[in-house]
C-alpha cells in the first residue's frame, strides 16, 4: 500500500466544509478541499448565524470579522391583519456567558467569504471543478477516484475522507449510509427582490389571508430575501430520488403567491434570484462508516424553520475537525472518532424533530380556512407576542435558537469526577464564555482557551495548587494539554475573576475543568488532587 498523500480530504467547500477545512488548518494538519462546482454560491441561501457559531468562528478571530458584515438589532413585525403589526425586538437577550447575544443577520455569502479569506490567509487552495466519482477503503487508508473539469481522472490516497458535500452526498452514497426520512408536502420558494410597502430594517412576516410570505432585510445583492410557501406539491417521488429538487420561479409567479397573506400591499420588482423548491427531512444511520465520516446536509436535511441548518453542519464540522487532527497527530487513539456520532447524531435528530414539528404547526396555521386565519390573529396578537415580549420567555427561545444549551453529558468521552461539583457546566456542556480580567485588561475565557489544544484549567487560589503535580501532569501530556489558572487574586500567570465567574462554574474553594478545543467541557472535579484527571486522560485519549 502507498502512504497517504493527504491526512484529510475535505469534500464539499460550503460552509461546513470551510469550517472543517479551517479547524484542519489550525492544527496543522495535510487536507485537501475539493468542490464540484466552479464557484462558490452566492445567493443566501442562509441567514441566520446564531450565538454557538459565532463562538466558533471567534476561536479563528472570525466571529467579530462576521458580525461586522451583518445586523443583530432586527425587529420583527406580525402582520396578521389589516391593523398595526406587533412589532418584537430580536436584538440583544440578557445574557452574560456568551460575547454573542444575538441572532446575527447576514447572507450566506459573507460566512462563506470570510472562512474563504481565513484559508487562503493560510495558503489553503480551495479545487474546485474537482468532483469526487468514487472512494475506496482499505485498512491504512482511502483511495479516492477525482474528475477535473476537463475529464482528467486523479487518484487520491486519504487516511479520511470527510463528506461535506450535501444532500446528494457522494460520499454517504460511498458508505452505503441509509438516509431515511420524508418529503415535506409544500414547496418553498425564495427570492432575492426589491419590494414597496415594506418598512425598512425589519423581518416582516404576513400570514393575513391564506399562505405566508417572510420578508429578510438582506442589503446585498438585493434589499430583501423573501421566502414564502406554495402549498402542496404534486404527491410523486423527485426525479431521480433527488432529496432537494429546484424549479424555476418567475416574479409574476412570486408576486402572485406574496399577495393573499400581504392583502396585496407588497408590489416586488427586481428579482436577483428567484427559485422553488421542495425539501425533504431526512438523517444519515450514521455519521461515521469506517474512515468515511458526514457531515453538514450530507448527514441531515430539514426545514429552515429556526435557521438551524448552516449552523448545526459547521458545528458537526468543529467536533469532528479537532477529533481528527488528535488522532492524526497520535495524540489520541482511533477511538476517539467513534464519539463523533455519538454526539452529533442526537443532535441532528433533536433538531428534525423540533423543526418538523414547528415547520407542522406553522404549514397548519396558514390555510386558507376562515376559522384558522382567525384563531391565528388571535394567538398571535394575544399570546405569542405577549410572550416573546417578556425577557424570561425570549431567553428560553434564545436558549434553543442559539445552539447554545447543546450538550454531551451522555458522549463516552466525557465525565463527571469527585468530589462532584454541585453547580456549573457539567461535563459535556458547553463552558460559557464569561468575561475575566489577564494582566489587569478586559478578555474572554474561550480567547483564552483558543490554542489548539486541552485546557487544564485550575480554579481557585493559585496557593492552592501542588506546582510540581500541575508541572509533571503538564509534562507527561505537553503535545495534548495547557494549563491555566483562574482566581479571584491578582496573579501574573492566570486568569481574574472580576466578579462571580467563579460562582458560576460551581467552584466554593477550589475546582478543575478539563476544556476541549469546542470550548465543551471533558472533565471535572472539586478539589486540588489532579490523580483522576490524569486518569481520565490515560483512558480517553490513548
Amino acid at each position: 500500500m502507498t502512504q497517504p498523500e493527504v491526512d484529510v480530504l475535505v469534500v464539499g467547500a460550503g460552509p461546513t466544509g470551510l469550517a472543517l477545512a479551517s479547524q484542519l488548518a489550525r492544527f496543522g494538519i495535510r487536507f485537501r478541499i475539493i468542490d464540484k462546482q466552479l464557484d462558490r454560491a452566492h445567493e443566501s441561501r442562509a441567514l441566520g448565524v446564531q450565538a454557538r457559531t459565532l463562538e466558533i468562528l471567534q476561536t479563528l478571530g472570525l466571529g467579530e470579522t462576521l458580525v461586522g458584515r451583518g445586523s443583530s438589532t432586527t425587529r420583527l413585525m406580525l402582520h396578521v391583519d389589516r391593523g398595526d403589526p406587533p412589532t418584537l425586538d430580536l436584538g440583544h437577550v440578557p445574557r452574560a456567558d456568551t460575547r454573542f447575544p444575538f441572532i446575527l443577520f447576514v447572507g450566506q455569502p459573507q460566512t462563506e467569504g470570510v472562512l474563504s479569506q481565513h484559508l487562503s490567509d493560510r495558503g489553503v487552495v480551495i479545487e474546485r471543478e474537482l468532483e469526487l466519482t468514487s472512494v475506496q477503503q482499505e485498512p491504512d487508508g482511502v483511495t479516492c477516484t477525482l474528475r477535473h473539469g476537463d475529464g482528467r481522472e486523479e487518484f487520491v490516497r486519504a487516511r479520511y475522507v470527510a463528506g461535506c458535500d450535501g444532500a446528494h452526498s457522494t460520499v454517504r452514497r460511498a458508505a452505503e449510509v441509509g438516509f431515511e426520512g420524508g418529503a415535506y408536502p409544500q414547496n418553498f420558494v425564495l427570492g432575492d427582490v426589491e419590494a414597496d410597502g415594506l418598512e425598512r430594517g425589519a423581518i416582516h412576516a404576513f400570514g393575513a389571508g391564506p399562505g405566508l410570505a417572510i420578508f429578510f432585510p438582506l442589503g446585498y445583492p438585493t434589499t430583501w430575501r423573501v421566502m414564502a410557501l406554495e402549498g402542496a406539491a404534486p404527491s410523486q417521488p423527485d426525479p431521480g430520488g433527488d432529496y432537494v429538487t429546484t424549479q424555476p420561479l418567475s416574479l409574476a409567479e412570486l408576486q402572485a403567491m406574496i399577495d393573499a397573506p400581504t392583502f396585496a400591499t407588497v408590489k416586488l420588482r427586481e428579482a436577483a434570484w428567484l427559485t422553488r423548491f421542495r425539501l425533504h427531512h431526512r438523517q444519515a444511520d450514521r455519521y461515521r462508516r469506517g474512515r468515511l465520516f458526514l457531515a453538514g446536509d450530507a448527514a441531515h436535511i430539514h426545514s429552515p424553520v429556526g435557521a438551524q441548518g448552516m449552523n448545526t453542519g459547521i458545528q458537526d464540522a468543529w467536533n469532528l475537525g479537532w477529533k481528527l487532527a488528535f488522532v492524526v497527530r497520535r495524540q489520541a487513539s482511533e477511538r476517539l472518532l467513534d464519539s463523533y456520532h455519538a454526539e452529533r447524531w442526537p443532535v441532528g435528530h433533536t433538531l428534525l424533530r423540533v423543526t418538523d414539528r414547528l415547520f407542522g404547526a406553522v404549514a397548519q396555521s396558514v390555510t386558507g380556512s376562515p376559522l384558522m386565519s382567525s384563531f391565528r390573529r388571535l394567538l398571535v396578537r394575544g399570546v405569542v407576542a405577549p410572550a416573546l415580549s417578556r425577557p424570561r420567555i425570549r431567553a428560553l427561545a434564545f436558549h434553543f435558537v442559539s445552539q447554545l444549551g447543546i450538550r454531551y453529558r451522555t458522549s463516552p468521552i466525557v465525565r463527571e469526577g469527585t468530589p462532584l461539583l454541585e453547580r456549573g457546566p457539567k461535563a459535556g456542556d458547553r463552558l460559557p464564555d464569561y468575561r475575566v480580567l489577564r494582566h489587569g485588561g478586559n478578555t474572554y475565557l474561550h480567547d483564552e482557551l483558543r490554542s489548539p489544544h486541552l485546557h487544564l484549567l485550575l480554579c481557585g487560589s493559585p496557593s492552592t495548587w501542588d506546582r510540581d503535580q500541575v508541572a509533571s501532569l503538564a509534562h507527561r501530556f505537553h503535545d495534548l494539554l495547557r494549563v491555566a489558572y483562574l482566581s479571584r487574586e491578582p496573579d501574573r500567570e492566570g486568569l481574574v475573576d472580576p466578579g462571580d465567574v467563579l460562582d458560576q462554574l460551581g467552584v466554593t474553594e477550589a475546582a478543575h475543568y478539563i476544556v476541549r478545543p469546542d470550548t465543551h467541557v471533558a472533565f471535572r472535579a472539586g478539589g486540588t488532587q489532579l490523580s483522576q484527571a490524569s486518569d481520565y486522560l490515560d483512558l480517553t485519549f490513548f
